[in-house]
């Protein structure tokens, strides 16, 4: 985590998705348990009226649950609002290499 998160610390901060039997239980700061969204019926509905709230009122939304609720759909959402505002996104490059949109 301290690379990933850009933590500035003598201590190396790990987190783990596999068995914890093995990690010594008094060096463990806290347990989580996370679980995928579950969507309704209506999920397809809603997420085909996401061009809506692109840019509406000065503000765009962007985040997984315009997918199936992982990281690469939030990804996905962010370049489509990426893209409505001019910016052309290359696989690969880094965001702030991207050329400013116009404003």
């Amino acid at each position: 985590m301290n690379i990933l998160q850009h933590i500035r610390s003598e201590d190396t901060f790990c987190v783990s998705l596999n068995d914890e039997s093995r990690i010594d239980p008094d060096l463990v700061l806290g347990r989580f348990q996370y679980e995928h969204p579950v969507f309704t019926t209506d999920r397809a509905s809603a997420q085909g009226r996401h061009p809506e709230l692109i840019r509406r009122r000065r503000t765009s939304f962007c985040g997984a649950y315009w997918g199936n609720g992982f990281h690469e759909d939030g990804v996905n959402s962010a370049i489509t609002v990426c893209r409505e505002f001019g910016a052309e996104l290359e696989h690969g490059r880094k965001a702030q290499d991207q050329p400013k949109a116009a404003s």
